[in-house]
């Protein structure tokens, strides 16, 4: 990514993501840029971000300011808080104020935790408390961002297609896909109902790339179909094109990861009793009652939780698979397989020898014929996730040429295999178009 660099000075947005940054290296899962909206947009929270080193696990809300603020945005935020059920917040600006003593004293009251970090080399110190997950390293720092920008770019993509394609269907329905995997589902504080709608959403988008990819050939998005056709599929993973493919698999994944999430936090709920959370009683919104049950998931989803459940280090699995599929691309590079195991394990939390639970996990929560992965070897040395954004892939490689080189150059990695070098160099190229894509 030689062509494309990141601000040294990052506002608004960006500076919400280098924060973002610094908490997925503290070990948490992080969730982002969530709206609530219905007729009129009521609130759009920053970060969330759930502790899995506490069981059950802990949720804070991180607030993020680059530019000015003042007692009207903290008032804000506490009544968030309360409005949301969340005890814990922080406050993270980049402005100081003369009398903020004061300031950190008021908000303290309120239960928020005021950070300012008017000098960005001063990072680390001044979120060092929130860190309780090995050092932090700027090589992590940039590529997450790097990540973020991906994710930014690919959705902003798509719904600069939704306004512009009308005629396509596809756009509309990833839109709306999005929207509710990402934030509808987060307002949900009932966890079994919110396991239940979050399945009724996936089905609800059944083969959704496959479904695009056919509407990008002239066939109607509205039938079934189980496949992408050949020619989208050879310019998406052959090619390396920017098409929709990219988007809707991105999605797509998200969704899972969101299930995952959510299903292994209420069976840690349920081990614990605690009824709050898993009562299968909630309130609709014209005062009934409404039964909720996982007994209405698909039994393959409810015995694979069962299984993965046995794992020891289960509760680190959504911390993983963020780590895995963002940043590490959703491929493992062979030639490197025990540095890799050795990395994931600092990162994440969960031992060498447990990763590959880790990595099995999503195969037995959500079965696919012959495996998510497939080994491209000996073409290409790697082992790599089906069906995944090719984008994030470039953000893996560009991790990858960081961690094992001293130069940053492709030519320093120890590769072998035919092609291995050939495709790290295409994901790359098409990460690189996403965000000159800006």
């Amino acid at each position: 990514m030689a062509s494309i660099s990141l601000s040294d000075l990052p506002k608004g947005m960006e500076f919400e993501e280098y924060i973002s940054a610094f908490f997925q290296l503290g070990g948490y899962y992080i969730e982002r840029n969530i709206i609530e909206r219905d007729v009129v947009e009521v609130l759009e929270l920053d970060i969330i971000t759930t502790n899995y080193n506490i069981l059950p696990p802990e949720i804070k809300l991180i607030e993020v300011k680059s530019g000015g603020w003042g007692f009207p945005d903290i008032f804000k935020i506490r009544g968030w808080m309360d409005y949301l059920n969340i005890s814990e917040c922080a406050l993270i600006v980049n402005e100081g104020k003369r009398d903020i003593d004061f300031y950190k004293k008021k908000v303290k009251a309120l239960n928020i935790d005021l950070v300012v970090i008017p000098d960005l080399s001063e990072s680390k110190e001044a979120l060092a408390e929130f860190m309780s997950n090995g050092s932090i390293e700027d090589v992590d720092i940039s590529t997450w961002r790097f990540s973020y920008w991906v994710e930014r770019n690919l959705l902003k993509c798509l719904t600069q297609k939704k306004n512009s394609h009308t005629d396509k269907k596809c756009f509309k329905s990833l839109t709306e896909y999005h929207l509710k995997v990402n934030s509808e589902i987060f307002f949900i504080e009932n966890i079994t109902e919110k396991v239940d709608k979050l399945y009724d959403i996936f089905q609800k988008f059944p083969r959704i790339s496959a479904k695009c990819g056919n509407e990008l050939i002239g066939n109607s998005f509205n039938d079934e179909y189980d496949a992408l056709p050949d020619k989208i599929f050879s310019d998406t993973y052959y090619e390396c094109k920017y098409n929709v493919i990219q988007i809707s698999t991105f999605i797509e994944h998200r969704a899972r990861l969101s299930i995952l999430k959510n299903a292994i936090d209420y069976r840690i709920y349920e081990e614990r009793g605690d009824t709050s959370k898993t009562d299968d009683i909630s309130k609709r919104s014209d005062g009934n009652s409404e039964m909720w049950s996982l007994a209405l998931l698909p039994q393959s989803f409810k015995d694979g939780l069962n299984m993965i459940y046995k794992n020891k280090y289960f509760n680190r699995y959504p911390v993983f698979w963020q780590w895995f599929m963002w940043i590490f691309g959703g491929f493992i590079l062979k030639d490197y397989e025990e540095k890799e195991y050795e990395i994931l394990s600092q990162k994440t939390g969960i031992p060498v020898g447990e990763i590959p639970n880790a990595l099995e996990s999503y195969q037995t929560l959500f079965p696919l014929n012959d495996g998510w992965f497939k080994d491209l070897s000996p073409n290409s040395n790697m082992k790599v996730m089906k069906m995944f954004p090719v984008p994030f892939r470039g953000v893996g490689t560009r991790y990858r040429r960081l961690l094992y080189t001293e130069s940053g150059k492709f030519e320093d990695l120890e590769l072998t295999g035919t092609h291995t070098l050939n495709d790290l160099i295409k994901w790359d190229n098409l990460t690189v178009e996403v965000l000159k894509n800006d």
